[in-house]
């Protein structure tokens, strides 16, 4: 347990609390097959029904029939699957890899999962039934060659959205929790009655009955439980507690929640089930302080709670958190590692009417991730020009406890970037976190702020140096020259400059047909009435979120690696064209042979020289903010398959979330003309490629705040590490301070730390049994540091260490 940031209670379990968090830090992953079993004992008995209506039936089934159990000693209830930390499984996204890697989960580097040869065999059972019938096989039946060409030469990199589920939403909670379920349910029954409706809005309205009705069930399931135990109960404070517990879930949101301990638990239990129905990530939690305070600043009025309690529940909620998992395959587990969910929280920030609104719960969340210190939830802060100085303070402390929360966002960037998109000024106001860093607006965002298609710009500048060809995979899909190659060509860097574009468009227009051959099929597998029927105007329109159902439909895709592109881009013009110290020939030569032989050591040295992005050079600076602009300008021309279809806003925007993808997208890279090694990682979001930032954290957000940050609207994101000495005592936490401050005010749109040494890393890397504890900022996410493949965990050791 750290020290008290904010707030030290008096009247808190802190030894149940410390069982809870060592419980969870020692958790051990495994395989559930309960859920896959489930649905398709559903499935084969509603053959020939509407898809939606099938989904909704195998959801409400499962909830009815899934084990359930109560965390010992958790004031939070609700399991995703049979047992802490097991992931279940969904066949109708994808079976075959499942199959494939049954015997491979315990082997793995990064992401172990351990499995019982019973789930092995249940799993084995029910695969032929899926086998050709999921999500996965018809988007591999439609992708068209060329980009299977790219994603062969490693440019391109579908990831989840060719095999799971979206994802990547935040519920309308404040109307959720004063609607309840039952009104939502009678909802759908009136709007059944107009006899104008299409048929596919009959069968929405259908599943959501079906699926709330099944949801309602669940949570009864619960109070018999709680009461069951009760009764074996021989500890009467614990015996209260579960009384108190099957009490509220016996009719737990057939009205709103009546209380703060029940609107806690719905937000943990409605956030649970979404990763029932669907097995996306980022389902979050929005702006929890603000749409939770009326229920806190109600029962501490009227006495029916004490400050302490509410810590206590909180706490206790986010525990619980890590109590969730999911698998992925073992290839895309390298661009998504440590068990992520993404499950982002946020306090502080902007109210809609453009008032501050942090208030007491914001500052008992930050006390309460201080008491957990776990990867989960992804806690992040708001602050803008008038936060208070004490509750930027209170983020600081947390920060210096090294845990990698809160992640600090800047209201008026992410605001403006966010309405000049469209949205309305009060519901950019609004905006949360959704997954890592990317934004959107709670309660009325569709489906994938971020994490489309993955696209390496490190791949496109290595293939575009190399006329189109590939020189690891051999293929050549873009054919610019039929004579010389390429590079022989440019005259200058304007032309070099011209050469990208055209090369980023190619591969940009490829992604984007990649996206909408997979939100094709997203849209019948991944029919999701229950999260879609908690987003604003899904109910109004009768359509899921895949279908249109959403007051905003915004969305982006990864891109890596354009500091990279950056630096290298600069290399080439000060080397080849400024100062003619080499030919692109001898350039393109050292590169090949990754800067090997005497003579490409010493090209390498003089392109290691050139400026890099992240000292405060303007002329590298501007180059990489050009980067930025030759995608940008590509988006206007971009649509979305709901465009037209219900939502006010419908586009595509700019990302720099791109997780862990960064590792592996470097994997398939030679080297580049910055001086990059072959192989080595790329760099993360928009922060410097690592170790080449070398004129301190001050520097660092200069040369960010070049950026064109208030376009990328869907996230900007920037990690950077900080040693803990730097930030001991009073004076020196006083100097960060004056940084977040500094950062906020030059137009920064995210900052992320962490506070840790090298040789603490080295030491957990080598000593894993000893570091359990050890939770790092990955990327727009946290995790168990011993978790991590070895090449991520190496990646974060190689972020430059800043003082302040």
């Amino acid at each position: 347990m750290h020290d008290f940031i904010v707030y030290e209670p008096k009247d808190i379990n802190i030894v149940r609390l410390r069982h809870l968090q060592k419980r969870m830090q020692n958790r051990k992953a495994s395989i559930c097959s309960q859920r896959a079993v489930l649905y398709t004992a559903s499935f084969k008995q509603s053959e020939g029904e509407p898809y939606i209506l099938r989904k909704a039936k195998a959801f409400a089934y499962t909830l009815r029939n899934m084990d359930i159990y109560i965390e010992p000693d958790s004031l939070i209830f609700g399991n995703q699957a049979s047992r802490n930390f097991a992931a279940p499984i969904f066949p109708e996204y994808s079976i075959d890899w499942v199959i494939n890697e049954l015997d491979e989960f315990e082997k793995r580097e990064g992401d172990v999962f351990s499995i019982d040869e019973k789930t092995k065999r249940e799993l084995r059972l029910i695969a032929p039934y899926w086998h050709g019938h999921t999500h996965e096989d018809d988007v591999n039946r439609h992708m068209i060659d060329n980009i299977l060409l790219a994603e062969k030469q490693g440019v391109i990199h579908r990831g989840g959205i060719s095999m799971s589920g979206d994802g990547h939403i935040v519920p309308d909670y404040p109307t959720l929790l004063k609607k309840g379920f039952r009104r939502i349910i009678n909802e759908a029954r009136e709007k059944m009655k107009d006899g104008s409706l299409s048929k596919e809005q009959e069968y929405f309205y259908k599943s959501v009955i079906i699926s709330l009705e099944g949801v309602l069930d669940f949570f009864k399931r619960y109070s018999k439980l709680a009461d069951e135990e009760a009764k074996k109960c021989n500890d009467l404070i614990r015996k209260k507690e579960l009384l108190e517990i099957a009490d509220m879930a016996s009719d737990m949101m057939e009205q709103g929640a009546r209380n703060f301990y029940e609107a806690v638990e719905v937000s943990y239990m409605v956030h649970m089930l979404q990763m029932i129905e669907s097995n996306g990530h980022s389902f979050c939690y929005g702006r929890f302080d603000q749409y939770m305070y009326p229920y806190y600043k109600k029962d501490l009025k009227d006495g029916k709670i004490t400050k302490d309690q509410a810590l206590e529940i909180i706490t206790h909620m986010f525990i619980m958190n890590s109590s969730c998992n999911k698998v992925r395959p073992y290839g895309h587990t390298k661009f998504s590692q440590g068990y992520p969910l993404y499950s982002n929280l946020v306090v502080g920030g902007l109210k809609p009417n453009g008032e501050d609104g942090t208030n007491d719960l914001s500052y008992l969340c930050i006390e309460a991730m201080n008491l957990t210190a776990l990867a989960e939830p992804n806690f992040s802060a708001r602050i803008h020009a008038k936060t208070p100085r004490k509750f930027i303070e209170a983020c600081a402390k947390l920060i210096r406890t090294g845990c990698g929360m809160p992640s600090m966002f800047n209201d008026e960037v992410a605001s403006k970037g966010l309405e000049d998109l469209g949205i309305s000024h009060e519901d950019a106001l609004d905006y949360c976190p959704i997954g890592c860093v990317e934004t959107g607006v709670p309660g009325k965002y569709g489906h994938r702020a971020t994490g489309m298609t993955y696209v390496n710009w490190g791949k496109v500048l290595e293939i575009l140096l190399h006329n189109g060809y590939d020189p690891n995979t051999k293929i050549r899909l873009l054919k610019v020259s039929d004579s010389e190659s390429m590079h022989s060509n440019f005259k200058n860097y304007n032309e070099l400059w011209q050469t990208w574009e055209n090369f980023l468009k190619y591969y940009s227009d490829l992604s984007v047909e990649c996206d909408k051959i997979c939100d094709t099929y997203l849209a019948k597998y991944d029919a999701s009435p229950f999260a879609s029927c908690l987003i604003q105007n899904s109910m109004k329109l009768g359509k899921t979120l895949k279908e249109g159902g959403c007051k905003y439909d915004v969305i982006s895709q990864s891109n890596i690696g354009p500091s990279v592109v950056g630096n290298s881009l600069m290399s080439i013009k000060k080397m080849v064209f400024d100062e003619s110290k080499m030919t692109f020939d001898e350039l393109l030569d050292a590169m090949d042979d990754n800067w090997t032989s005497k003579k490409s050591q010493y090209i390498r040295k003089l392109c290691m020289k050139t400026p890099k992005f992240g000292n405060d050079n303007d002329e590298v600076d501007n180059i990489v903010k050009d980067v930025f602009n030759s995608y940008l300008k590509l988006l206007p021309s971009y649509k979305t398959l709901r465009t037209g279809k219900g939502p006010e806003v419908s586009c595509y925007t700019m990302s720099t979330s791109n997780i862990t993808s960064y590792v592996p997208n470097g994997f398939v890279v030679g080297a580049t003309p910055d001086g990059r090694m072959a192989g080595s990682p790329l760099n993360e979001g928009c922060s410097p490629t690592q170790g080449t930032d070398k004129n301190g954290p001050t520097a660092v957000i200069n040369s960010v705040s070049k950026l064109p940050n208030e376009k990328v609207a869907a996230g900007q994101l920037l990690n950077m590490r900080f040693l803990p000495d730097s930030l001991e005592g009073e004076e020196q936490l006083n100097k960060f301070i004056d940084f977040l401050i500094v950062s906020q005010k030059k137009g920064v749109y995210h900052n992320q730390f962490n506070v840790i040494s090298t040789e603490v890393l080295l030491d957990a890397k080598k000593n894993p049994e000893k570091y359990t504890d050890l939770i790092v900022r990955v990327a727009g996410y946290c995790a168990q540091f011993v978790s991590l493949m070895p090449q991520a965990q190496d990646a974060i050791i190689a972020r430059t260490q800043n003082e302040i």
